[in-house]
Parts: C-alpha cells; structure tokens; sequence
C-alpha cells in the first residue's frame, strides 16, 4: 500500500535538512510547494535570486511627462493613474482636472477628454484608467457609479452603471468604492458593504466584496468578501457608533492585472489568488514571518513621519500641532502589520511590499513567481509612488519592461514617469 503524501512544513523542511546535511550537500529549499484540499500552497523559504541576481528598474527615466510652469497640457493637478497602450502611448487620468489626456511613446501631447460634470464623458470624480484591447481606454467614477469607455481618440464609445444586482447585494446595502484593476477584459473593483458587528472595540466595521465588471454590459460577478480596514469602534451616549483612529490597523490590499486577483490582509504574510471569473482559491503563498512589536519609539517615529508630510504639505503651525496631538490620544495596536500592499505585473508576478511607518524610506518589493516561488527583491528609483488602493494613492502599473508610475519632486510636483524594468 503506498504512503500517503503529507505537507512538508517550513519546519519540516529544516530538519530534514539538517538530518541529510552530513551524508551530502542537498540543494537549497527556496519555495515549499504542497497541497491541501486540492489547492496549492507556496511557501516561502529563501529568495531565488543570489547576489547580483534578479530583476533591476533604471534610476533615469525613460519617459517622464509634466512641468511645473510649462503648457498646461503638462501640467497635472493630481494624476490618479496611467496606462500605457499597445502603441507606446500613455493614458493619464488627472482626478484634479476631471480630465483624460493621451500622450505619444515620447510623452508628446495627444488629446484630452473629459471634464468635470455628470454627462456623458464627464467626471465627478476620475479615480482609475487602464487599457483596453485596441487602446481603447475604461475609466471609473465612484461618485457617480459608472464606467466609461473612451476610443483611441477619445470619444466616448459607452457608459455603463457600476453596481451590485440584487441577488448579490447584501441587505444593507452597498457603495462602489475603488477600482482595483483590469483582468482579461474585466474591471475588478471593490465595493464597501457594513458588516454585521455586535461588539465595539477593535473591529472591522464594513466588509470589502471583490467584484468583476463587463465594461461592455456592466454586468457583474462578485468574487469575494473581506473584513475591512480595524477601527476602534466606540458607542456614543445617544447609542450610535463612532468608528475611531487605530494606529497600525491591519486591512486588506488587492491587486489585478494578469491571471488571477491577488488578496492580501496585512496581519499575516499571506497572499490569496483568487480566480476573476467566479473567486474560487487557485493557490496561497505564505512565509512564517511574526508581526513586529510596536514599541513606543517606533510609535513615536510614525507620528514624527506623518506630521512632517502635514507640514510639508505647507500645513499652518497650529494643524501640525493638532495632528499631532490627535495621532497621540489615538489607540495602537501592539504590533505592526506585515505587508503594506501587493500589486500584480503584466505577466502575473506578485510584488509584495513589506510594511514600513510614516516618512520611512520604502523597502525594496518582494517578487514572487505565478506559481508562488520567492525570486528575490526589486528595488524601485525613490519618489516614485508605491500606489496603494486603501490610501488612494496614485495606481503602479507594471509591465513586461517597464515600470510606469507617478513621482514627485522636491516641491510635491507630480510627473508621470516610465522606468525600463529589465528581467
């Protein structure tokens, strides 16, 4: 009768290791890939790539758009995502002027569409763009709850409603929140739905539904549901709820962009991929890494970061102190969280960043194969924007060769940049 296969554990694999070590030299365990329940589980052990290996992004831009007092098609007023099409040319949204503008492969203007409003082609509020089959480009608008699908020259080919349909939309309702990213023709977006909570404290008081859009007909698939971001949720005399600061709060990411949709919750280093087509589990990866305390120095280095962005941001000296003291009387969490955010490259990579506080330097990615083998690190050219979805910062997106992101000068001046990626 043959023996039944187990998982090999982290653990597992160590001792065994070390039992083997004086009979040869075994090859190195990078990635442990076992099952369970019928699906795959990476976890990570060490990096792939040795030194002086892996995967590099140029310091000096390959193509780099905006100016501080020049044409005001270069100018931006606050870009929220870029994509970059078929052609070479690149797509930028601008939240701050409800505006769309095309450039060519050299960062030369093109055309703009949009404006602020409610009519077709218009934008409340412009919060996403990715490109489509043909370069024709979607846009999303939560204000107003609906995709827009613009052609190659701009003019508006359709809109469409971005909303749950009934059978799938909870009781107490739902708001279309923040797009997440394109997969095989589908826009994942992420909706905001009030969780069923019977306690106050330290809870997670909305829930985060995945859903998957057709640009073509809105209809929608949902996904998945995730408990949102930690609040410190207290009752009010008149019995209602106050959701409150909690510093160092775990909450979801997500991230889209070729095969399945990446899940991450930021108490533990796990990534779940979920399928776009109906949110069945194709694969986990995990490494044991244990949540760092969060000792008052770094607390008090967290709240130093954050006040320095406020003053920097040309902030009066009585907000910065107000800030301050706010950031002080908040509850904390005794450790931090693991991962800050997960993005997806164009050929299905998952680049983990590693939670770091407030004003720190951003650490190097952390880049795992589609199968969930640990490559190694990619260190990204500072100022570039990391590109959060919970902190609506501006999208990353990541191709085959080229990075392409927003970054920012010494005076907060965005310019869309592009970085050559060499694998």
């Amino acid at each position: 009768m043959p023996t039944a296969h187990r998982p090999l554990t982290i653990r597992a694999a160590a001792a065994f290791l070390a039992a083997t070590a004086c009979e040869s030299a075994p090859d190195i365990i990078h990635t442990v890939h076992t099952d369970s329940a019928g699906i795959p589980i990476a976890t990570a052990v060490t990096p792939l790539w040795g030194p002086g290996e892996g995967w590099t992004v140029n310091d000096e831009p390959l193509v780099e758009i905006g100016t501080v007092s020049g044409a005001p098609e270069y100018q931006f007023a606050k870009v929220v995502a870029a994509a970059r099409l078929a052609d070479g040319g690149i797509v930028v949204a601008d939240y701050g002027a409800s505006e769309l503008r095309r450039y060519d492969a050299e960062g030369v203007f093109m055309w703009s569409a949009g404006r602020e409003g409610e009519g077709p082609g218009e934008f409340e509020s412009l919060d996403f763009v990715a490109a489509m089959p043909g370069d024709s480009v979607v846009t999303c608008d939560w204000v107003l709850m609906r995709i827009q699908v613009f052609d190659p020259d701009g003019r508006l080919v359709r809109t469409v409603r971005a909303e749950l349909p009934s059978d799938i939309a909870p009781p107490s309702g739902s708001a279309l929140d923040r797009p997440v990213g394109m997969v095989d023709g589908r826009l994942i977006v992420r909706f905001v739905e009030m969780a069923d909570v019977a306690t106050t404290g330290i809870v997670r008081w909305v829930n985060y539904r995945l859903v998957a859009l057709d640009p073509g007909d809105g209809s929608a698939t949902s996904l998945i549901v995730v408990g949102g971001q930690e609040v410190d949720l207290v009752r009010r005399e008149d019995g209602g709820l106050d959701d409150g600061r909690y510093v160092f709060f775990n909450q979801p990411e997500f991230g889209a962009a070729a095969g399945p949709v990446a899940v991450i919750d930021t108490e533990a280093w796990r990534v779940r991929l979920v399928s776009p087509l109906d949110g069945a589990i194709e694969r986990v990866i995990r490494r044991e890494v244990e949540p760092p305390e969060a000792t008052d120095e770094i607390y008090e280095a967290h709240i130093e970061g954050i006040v320095g962005m406020v003053a920097g941001g040309g902030a009066p000296p009585e907000q910065v102190d107000f800030v301050r003291r706010m950031w002080r009387e908040s509850s904390r969490a005794p450790t931090l969280p693991v991962l800050r955010s997960v993005h997806v490259d164009a050929s299905g990579h998952l680049w983990l960043a590693p939670y770091y506080i407030a004003g720190a330097d951003p650490p190097p990615f952390e880049v795992f194969a589609p199968d969930g083998t640990w490559l190694g690190a990619v260190t990204l050219p500072p100022g570039l924007e990391r590109g959060f979805i919970q902190y609506q910062a501006p999208y990353m997106e990541i191709g085959e060769d080229y990075v392409l992101g927003v970054w920012r000068d010494g005076l907060g001046i965005q310019y869309v940049r592009m970085y050559r990626l060499r694998r």
